[in-house]
C-alpha cells in the first residue's frame, strides 16, 4: 500500500509551509515528496501575519488515474505518481480550500473561508456550487446569515485577514463526501453533518466541535474529533457507536507525552505570548499543537489511517479498536499530517 500525505508547517514560512509525500506503507520507506506553497497569486507573510499557518501548506488529496490533486490554499496542484508537477486548477472562489473529494468525475472542493462547496471536472470547469449559509434549513437550525460576497470577482486573496471566530455565522465547512449518489457536508464550528441533496441533518454532536474529516466507510460515518483526540464512530443515521480516544493507545499516549515535554522545553516568551493573544482573540484553535487530529482514509477492511501532529499517521483497526501501525514522519510539534489517502 502506498500512502500519500500532506502536511502544514506552523509558523513556518509559506514558501516552506508544508510538504506532499509518499511513503511505502509496509517498510515505512519515503519514496518521494515535494515543497507545496500558494503561488499564482503568491501570498506573503505580509498577506497572511496569521500564526496558525492559514495559507501553508497542503490539504486535501484525491487521486485520479495516474494523477495526484492537492489542494493548497487556493489552488490544485497535479503530479503524476512520481511528484512530478502536471499543472495546476484554480479559480475565484477557491478560497481557503480544505478537504476534497472526488466521485463520478466531479471533484469537490470545500471552500472553507466562504462556506462553500465548489464541483470542478478533471480539467478544472466549473460544475455547480452550494453554499451552506444560503440554506434556509440551515438559516432557521444555527441561525445563520448569508455571507455578504461577489461571486464573480476573484476572491482568493480577500479573506485572509478575516478571523473566522469572529464571524457569527462561519460554518467552517472543512469536509465533502458524496454517499449513494448523495452529497454530504461536515461542519467544523458545529460538530455537524449536512445531507446538502436531501436537506437533512444526519449528525449534530456538539461535543466534537472543531472536528475534522468526513470518511463513510462500510454501514459507518467517522469523523476526526480533533480537539478531544478521538476518532468518532457514528451510524449512517448519526447515532454514536464509540469514540477511540487515541490516548489509550501506550505507544500514541507515549508520543503525545514526548511531544508535550519537546514544546515546552523549546517554547520562548515570545512564542508564549503569541500563545495568549491567540486565546484572547478567541481564535478557534492552538498555535500548535500536539495530538492535533486532522487526516483520515480507509485503508482496507476495518482498518483505517488517522493523522496527527508531529506529523504522524497511525493505523487503526476501528472494529477491534486495535491500534495496528504506526509512522511519524517528524517530532517538531508544528509540522501537521493535512491531506491523507492510502493507495493499493
Amino acid at each position: 500500500m502506498e500512502v500519500y500525505f500532506s502536511t502544514v508547517v506552523r509558523q513556518g514560512p509559506i514558501a516552506q509551509g508544508g510538504e506532499l509525500v509518499s511513503i511505502d506503507w509496509a517498510t515505512k520507506k519515503i519514496k518521494r515528496k515535494t515543497t507545496l506553497s500558494p503561488t499564482d497569486p503568491l501570498i506573503t507573510e505580509k498577506d497572511d501575519a496569521n500564526p496558525r499557518g492559514n495559507s501553508r501548506g497542503g490539504r486535501g488529496i484525491v487521486k485520479i488515474n495516474d494523477t495526484i490533486y492537492v489542494a493548497t490554499y487556493h489552488s490544485l496542484i497535479l503530479f503524476d505518481l512520481s511528484l512530478t508537477p502536471k499543472g495546476k486548477i484554480s479559480n475565484n472562489l477557491f478560497v481557503g480550500l480544505h478537504e476534497i473529494f472526488h466521485h463520478d468525475n466531479v471533484i469537490w472542493l470545500t471552500s472553507t473561508a466562504i462556506d462553500c462547496v465548489i464541483g470542478i471536472d478533471t480539467q478544472g470547469n466549473s460544475i455547480k456550487s452550494w453554499w451552506a449559509r444560503e440554506s434556509p434549513t440551515l438559516q432557521k437550525h444555527f441561525s445563520l446569515s448569508p455571507l455578504k460576497i461577489d461571486k464573480t470577482t476573484d476572491n482568493r486573496l480577500l479573506w485572509l485577514k478575516v478571523l473566522p471566530a469572529r464571524q457569527p455565522s462561519h460554518t467552517h465547512l472543512n469536509a465533502v463526501a458524496v454517499h449513494n449518489n448523495e452529497l454530504y457536508v461536515l461542519f467544523n464550528r458545529f460538530g455537524a453533518v449536512y445531507n446538502t441533496t436531501t436537506n437533512r441533518l444526519v449528525l449534530e454532536d456538539p461535543s466534537i466541535k472543531g472536528c475534522h474529516n468526513l470518511v463513510f466507510f462500510e454501514d459507518k460515518i467517522i469523523i476526526n474529533d480533533t480537539q478531544g483526540k478521538r476518532v468518532m464512530v457514528y451510524t449512517q443515521n448519526g447515532t454514536l457507536i464509540k469514540a477511540l480516544s487515541l490516548l489509550d493507545f501506550p505507544e500514541i499516549n507515549a508520543l503525545y507525552k514526548l511531544a508535550i515535554k519537546s514544546s515546552k522545553a523549546k517554547s520562548s516568551s515570545f512564542f508564549r505570548g503569541i500563545h495568549f493573544l491567540s486565546r484572547f482573540l478567541n481564535m478557534e484553535h492552538e498555535i500548535k499543537s500536539p495530538l492535533f487530529l486532522r487526516g483520515l482514509c480507509p485503508a482496507g477492511q476495518s482498518r483505517i489511517l488517522v493523522g496527527f501532529s508531529p506529523a504522524t499517521i497511525a493505523e487503526i483497526d476501528i472494529e477491534k479498536g486495535r491500534l495496528l501501525d504506526l509512522f511519524q514522519y517528524s517530532q517538531d510539534i508544528a509540522v501537521c499530517v493535512h491531506g491523507l489517502l492510502a493507495c493499493s
